[in-house]
């Protein structure tokens, strides 16, 4: 019998992109304060670190693959949320449209 890595694959994929995140934030907050929405003004600094600490928790999720679909939800649900309030850096965030779709794959997936 044949094994579906397909939802494998998705998790790690999606999981690499949040943890790696989380500690590129982490790690350089400069390069990452920009992307949080200017409206939050003077908070920016304690969202980036509330972002760091979801992007981890969400990459550890995923990757232990419990309540996949949930996971898979609350991932295209961020990273719907990134795009729309970095929508003027779409040449950045182009990639998010794809992460978002393949977020939804897995969430459909999940329940297969």
């Amino acid at each position: 019998m044949k094994k579906n890595y397909t939802d494998l694959f998705l998790r790690i994929g999606l999981a690499f992109v949040f943890i790696y995140a989380g500690i590129g934030a982490f790690v350089n907050p400069e390069s990452w304060i920009g992307f949080i929405p200017s409206f939050l003004g003077e908070y920016d600094s304690i969202v980036l670190s509330m972002h760091i600490v979801f992007n981890l928790l969400l990459g550890l999720w995923l990757l232990s693959g419990k309540w996949r679909f949930y996971s898979a939800s609350v991932s295209a649900v961020a990273l719907f949320v990134i795009t729309i309030f970095n929508f003027s850096s779409i040449d950045i965030v182009f990639r998010d449209v794809g992460l978002i779709l393949a977020a939804i794959a897995l969430a459909f997936e999940s329940q297969a």
